[in-house]
């Protein structure tokens, strides 16, 4: 679709363009055709300057012929050719004697002859120009009006090619998510929705079973709920923001925010047998929504927890760093982990990605997290970045601290 999209921008930019080049070109050469009409006619006006005809010769005349024409009797009394001209004197005496019936005392015979003619008492004195002369002027204007417009739209084909590349790339990039995404999707409700249709159908298969009998498959059921429901909320997050619909900022407490998470998801972590330590600077506000923001930390926490081994060894810091752009908020969340590759750490914020690619069930992620905590800190005109070292692995959510100005001060 794109590439076709692609195709057509082009093509009808090509043919556009050429059309208003050929239209220009075609304004340009008859302006300059018409210049070099006005020089000839120029050149034989320049002709009658001189009073006696007798002593032009040839060579001087280049192209032209020069005659007087005696009115009363009625005959050509005077003809001079110039070299270059290619007529029989025939041809000369035809189209001399076209000149002389003709009303108008500028004009052209045929395409190719130019004339000019007085009368001084009884003579008429008559100039002509063979324009096929001087016709290599007209085909060299021609060939330069033609390679003008074949370099013009050559440039710019090739121009509108790479423009529409660059224009159309991030609409590509878009389609190419959007067709991921909606595969993954798709994938990711179809499991929960196929266990729902198992339990239900092997719990109308034993319909005179009790209920207590059944609770394996009802459980199974309630926990697919769960997780499709969690799934579908995140999509819904994600799409919304996909279209641009973001939530109302005030001033928030980012310390207070992240110490709240912490504390709730401290017993979680103890439950799991997980190591987790903290270091929180007070009262650092920045500008955005809490509930984004304690969604952010909770994201980093349970990713902690769910991926982090062995004991995990899980630390948070929230501390004042320094940027290009002033104070910012630096949330760190790090935890030993197997090894992981720098292709897999470009590719932890893509959506549904799992570096566990066979999705093991003991974790019950979608792999929309970390796309979410993206997004989150996108939200709040910040940054969330990864990094491995050391059997460790860090997210580093940076976010803008917020300062109000004081009026009056």
């Amino acid at each position: 679709m794109i590439r076709k999209l692609r195709t057509k921008i082009i093509v009808y930019s090509f043919i556009s363009v050429c059309v208003v080049f050929m239209m220009g070109l075609a304004v340009l050469f008859g302006i300059g055709y018409s210049r070099l009409n006005d020089e000839r006619v120029v050149r034989l006006n320049n002709e009658f300057v001189i009073d006696d005809w007798h002593t032009v010769t040839p060579s001087s005349i280049s192209g032209i012929v020069l005659a007087e024409y005696d009115i009363e009797q009625d005959n050509i009394s005077l003809k001079v050719v110039g070299d270059g001209i290619k007529q029989t004197e025939s041809e000369t005496d035809d189209i001399l004697k076209r000149i002389i019936t003709r009303r108008f005392d500028e004009g052209l015979i045929g395409i190719n002859v130019v004339y000019t003619k007085r009368i001084d008492g009884t003579v008429m004195r008559i100039a002509y120009m063979d324009r096929g002369f001087n016709s290599s002027k007209d085909v060299k204007y021609a060939v330069y009006s033609v390679v003008a417009l074949f370099v013009g739209s050559i440039a710019y084909l090739i121009i509108c090619n790479f423009l529409a590349h660059l224009a159309l790339k991030p609409v590509e990039v878009t389609w190419k998510r959007q067709k991921q995404f909606v595969a993954d999707a798709s994938h990711e409700l179809k499991t929960p929705l196929s266990v729902i249709k198992a339990n239900t159908e092997l719990i109308a298969a034993h319909s005179k079973d009790t209920v207590a009998s059944q609770m394996k498959w009802v459980d199974n059921t309630r926990f697919e709920v769960e997780r499709m429901t969690a799934l579908v909320n995140d999509l819904l997050f994600l799409a919304k923001n996909d279209e641009g619909l973001k939530e109302q900022l005030d001033t928030v407490n980012f310390s207070e925010c992240v110490t709240s998470v912490v504390l709730a998801q401290e017993v979680l972590l103890y439950e799991k047998g997980k190591v987790f330590d903290y270091d929180i600077a007070p009262n650092l506000s920045v500008l955005g929504n809490d509930g984004q923001l304690k969604q952010l930390v909770t994201i980093l926490l349970d990713n902690a927890n769910k991926y982090s081994k062995g004991e995990g060894n899980i630390r948070l810091t929230l501390s004042v760093a320094s940027s290009i752009v002033g104070k910012i908020a630096e949330l760190k969340v790090s935890n030993d982990c197997d090894y992981i590759t720098p292709e897999q750490l470009e590719h932890l914020f893509d959506r549904f990605y799992m570096i566990d690619q066979s999705r093991d069930k003991s974790h019950t992620g979608t792999g929309l997290g970390l796309a979410i905590a993206q997004t989150i800190c996108e939200n709040h005109e910040g940054e969330i970045t990864a990094s491995f070292a050391d059997g460790r692995i860090t997210f580093t959510a940076q976010l803008p601290i917020y300062r109000p100005t004081l009026l009056g001060k």
